[in-house]
């Protein structure tokens, strides 16, 4: 099941209360496309396999077709909460998850979604607002540790990836990110993971070992939409690690042809990072008024991701400072503390 900010899931908002009530019967499946599948799921333990009986037979759906479940037994708390996660109201959901009484909850399938949803807020809201990005990781670790087949253990491996890079713990993040790229079985996850690891090498400071998984996943021969997606986010991230690799031009090379070749429409992270990675190899020239631009385009345009957002910020309030524009410079920092204070880019403030 597909939930975070890579996730088609994340751009569709879902209205708690539309199920009909002979649906609310059923255990649902829901797909990227269609109808959901209606009947009683019988295991989801398995981190790959939805099973789910329908009308007497068994039916096998892959974790990656599936854009969210509804349990027949859910409390409406649970459901609503869980629908407005999917949605990216993470504040509103975690409110309506801390309203539900779990001890009334009697399947192990249901609480188990219970626990996990309110793991995910607190590790989304720590990354973000500044909670308790250790307490977070601890609630993760402990519904990974009670339910180590869950079918939500992938989007778990990676949002732990998140957290133990906002704590700088980047050898953590490589090995929960490793998940992805090591375990699932689909390509387009494989090469997630692989770029996200990439990410956590390059924060650390080894853009030798990132270039190289940027290259492996710019290189695979797969071109499925899933895949093609990871290969562009592999080159933003290439065109940002050869700023650090001292090779600047040809990253705004490559920068420069992800923004001819593509829309930004529906493609916000890609070109945020696009433009971050611009940025950064034009302060490696020296020419902080470009750089500039291209970190205002990612305020202005492509600010959707929270990190991608956080990171442009950073940049640009170092960068106003630079041009005696206090004013701007102290804007561009007092967002950052105030809608990021939980991201590692507000911490060097």
């Amino acid at each position: 099941m597909r939930t975070g900010k890579w996730l088609p899931a994340c751009c569709i908002v879902v209205v708690a209360g539309l199920t009909s009530p002979a649906a609310a019967q059923f255990d649902q499946v829901y797909g990227f496309r269609g109808s959901p599948t209606n009947g009683v799921i019988t295991d989801a333990s398995s981190p790959t396999d939805i099973a789910i009986e329908v009308s007497g037979s068994q039916r096998l759906i892959p974790v990656n077709e599936v854009r969210r479940i509804t349990l027949a037994d859910d409390p409406p708390e649970l459901r609503r909460g869980r629908d407005n996660i999917l949605s990216g109201q993470i504040e509103a959901g975690y409110d309506d998850l801390r309203k539900v009484n779990a001890a009334e909850i009697k399947r192990p399938l249901t609480k188990a979604d219970l626990e996990y949803y309110l793991a995910y807020c607190q590790g989304k809201l720590a990354l973000t607002g500044g909670g308790d990005k250790a307490a977070a990781a601890k609630a993760m670790l402990a519904f990974v540790g009670a339910n180590p087949q869950s079918y939500h253990f992938f989007e778990a491996a990676e949002l732990l990836g998140d957290l133990a890079v906002s704590l700088e713990s980047y050898d953590g993040a490589a090995k929960y990110y490793g998940a992805l790229a090591d375990k699932a079985p689909w390509p387009d996850y494989k090469m997630r993971g692989a770029v996200l690891k990439a990410r956590a090498l390059m924060r650390k400071g080894d853009f030798a070992g990132a270039l190289k998984e940027f290259d492996a996943v710019i290189g695979t021969g797969v071109d499925t939409p899933g895949a093609i997606q990871q290969k562009l986010l592999a080159q933003a991230g290439k065109a940002a690690c050869l700023a650090g690799t001292g090779s600047p031009a040809e990253g705004i090379k490559i920068a420069e042809e992800i923004i001819t070749k593509n829309s930004p429409e529906d493609n916000s992270e890609l070109f945020g990072r696009t433009y971050n990675a611009l940025g950064a190899c034009y302060l490696k020239l020296g020419k902080p008024k470009d750089a500039l631009m291209a970190y205002l385009h990612v305020d202005v345009l492509f600010y959707a991701n929270p990190e991608v957002h956080a990171e442009a910020l950073y940049n640009l309030s170092k960068l106003w400072l630079s041009l005696k524009k206090q004013d701007r410079a102290d804007s561009a920092r007092n967002l950052l503390t105030d809608r990021y204070s939980g991201s590692s880019w507000a911490k060097t403030q």
